[in-house]
């Protein structure tokens, strides 16, 4: 919980570092909404040439962003993410096994709009950030020999980049969330990579 702590001082210290920068022009205010969405996530690792391949798993959440053209955006995400694995034993018979991991992420960006509606209700938009991410909950299927879910981080640090637009209440964006911090205690190499697709509305 500490880290969430911090990761929501960063939130509420961007908005601020906002409401700065953006007074020189006009200022739509405080906006939020609600999404859900679908994402898919995959890892690397080196341990026992382990493979993982990459299947959808889903999350939901609530926004808040402050500014016109440019604009510091807050979120908090809960949701699953879910990747095959598959190891080698030295019979040559491949055990198969599922990751099921549950979350809650604070991705915390800065964005700016390509193009804005003269009304402001309708733009298209661009930005990037930090996020942190919290495992509420690991489980794996079968036993794989090589991991157990306390094998995996509790909490990891990940760079984010969203293509979203706003579509009067519509709002929709493409993320990609690039981990900066390994996923298994002891491989420095398991960086999580994940896709988001959200789809949600915004008042």
């Amino acid at each position: 919980m500490k880290y969430l702590s911090f990761a929501v001082l960063i939130l509420i210290s961007f908005i601020s570092f906002g409401q700065e920068t953006s007074s020189t022009e006009p200022v739509t205010g405080l906006r939020m909404g609600f999404h859900l969405g679908v994402n898919s996530s995959r890892f690397q690792t080196e341990i026992d040439s382990t493979d993982i391949s990459a299947r959808i798993g889903w999350q939901a959440g609530a926004m808040l962003r402050y500014g016109n053209r440019f604009f510091v955006q807050g979120k908090l995400n809960l949701g699953q993410t879910t990747t095959e694995m598959v190891t080698p034993d030295t019979a040559l018979i491949n055990i198969e096994s599922k990751l099921q991991r549950s979350f809650i992420t604070i991705p915390v960006t800065m964005g700016y709009k390509i193009f804005q509606s003269p009304d402001g209700t309708s733009s298209f938009h661009i930005s990037g950030g930090i996020e942190g991410m919290a495992i509420l909950k690991t489980k794996i299927d079968e036993n794989l020999f090589y991991f157990t879910a306390d094998d995996f981080e509790p909490f990891s640090w990940a760079a984010v980049g969203y293509l979203g637009a706003d579509l009067w209440v519509v709002r929709l964006d493409l993320g990609l969330h690039y981990g900066l911090t390994p996923m298994l205690q002891g491989d420095e190499s398991s960086k999580n990579v994940m896709g988001t697709f959200n789809i949600g509305i915004i008042f």
